[in-house]
């Protein structure tokens, strides 16, 4: 049989797969390391990095999956959160908000498809999977920016301090 892991969970996975004979108490300290809350650099979460002033200077889109420079991104306020800022950058949260418009447009031309007879009643299941893959799709940035490692990103925003200097 054939599992799917969730990617955050893939090395615990791992650990207990290799060590299947071994008694939990035995293996808790290699658990405990895995499943601790990992920090970058500055000591923030792992959705941010703060400098040294407590400005945010990256954040990791929630939209993008990218780790993005609030000097290159524009992000909205919200108030409430660690940083002061929304989890999605303004582009990924107007792309987000359309294709949320477009898949519930999408949802409620399914009725009309099959009052029409262009959609048969066993086809509705395919029909919603394909919207919601279809909404599921991440729109790059129209300016290319964005990093998969947030040490990458704090490197170039390093470098771009240090050329400012």
């Amino acid at each position: 049989m054939t599992i799917t892991v969730k990617k955050q969970f893939e090395e615990i996975y791992a650990l207990l797969e290799e060590n299947q004979n071994r008694k939990v108490s035995t293996m808790m300290p290699q658990l405990i390391e895995l499943m601790q809350k990992k920090n970058n650099a500055s000591g923030a979460a792992n959705t941010f990095i703060k400098a040294a002033d407590g400005e945010t200077i990256i954040v990791f889109c929630y939209y993008h999956k990218k780790w993005e420079l609030t000097s290159e991104c524009t992000y909205g306020s919200k108030a409430g959160t660690a940083t002061g800022l929304n989890t999605m950058c303004k582009e990924g949260v107007s792309n987000w908000t359309k294709q949320q418009r477009i898949k519930k447009q999408a949802e409620a031309g399914i009725l009309t498809k099959v009052v029409a007879g262009t959609l048969n009643t066993e086809d509705i299941p395919n029909e919603q999977a394909a919207i919601a893959e279809e909404s599921k799709i991440i729109k790059p940035r129209v300016d290319g920016h964005g990093y998969d490692e947030s040490e990458e990103a704090l490197e170039v925003h390093n470098n771009n301090v240090n050329e400012e200097l």
